[in-house]
């Protein structure tokens, strides 16, 4: 009786989004999807808002995703200032496939100012150009 009782309360647990964890600055933040669609790119809803984390220049950024995240494709994607106040942006390749859980972000340069940064997730389906489509997205604006 124990034994089901736990399987039928087990089945009704509510399944959340993939989270990812983004540390720099000796803080931590732990979000759900901004946007998350199906598993072919389509059906796509606005979920939370953009976090934000305090990150002074040139410091890099810790970032840790979910087995579910891991499992597939990822990247990251940054939009930093430079020291000529001019703005550039960053990309990684693509990790996942069961061996990165973890990413650094490193701006190039001390004096570089990282302003957002994007953790995508591929879906299942592909755009014309071989690219796969996102499925989520994890939006961080970044203050100094």
């Amino acid at each position: 009786m124990a034994a089901s009782v736990l399987v039928l309360s087990g089945c009704s647990l509510q399944q959340h989004d993939p989270e990812v964890t983004f540390y720099a600055n000796g803080k931590t933040i732990r979000m759900e999807p901004t946007i998350y669609c199906d598993v072919e790119g389509s059906n796509c809803a606005e979920k939370n808002a953009p976090g934000t984390l305090k990150v002074p220049a040139g410091k890099v950024v810790q970032i840790s995703v979910d087995g579910r995240l891991a499992d597939g494709l990822w990247e990251v994607v940054c939009v930093y200032e430079n020291a000529a106040r001019v703005q550039e942006g960053c990309t990684s390749p693509l990790l996942g496939k069961g061996e990165n859980y973890t990413y650094t972000l490193a701006v190039p340069d001390d004096s570089d100012q990282l302003l957002r940064i994007e953790v995508h997730e591929a879906a299942g389906a592909v755009l014309e150009t071989g690219q796969p489509l996102m499925r989520g997205s994890w939006v961080v604006d970044i203050t100094r």
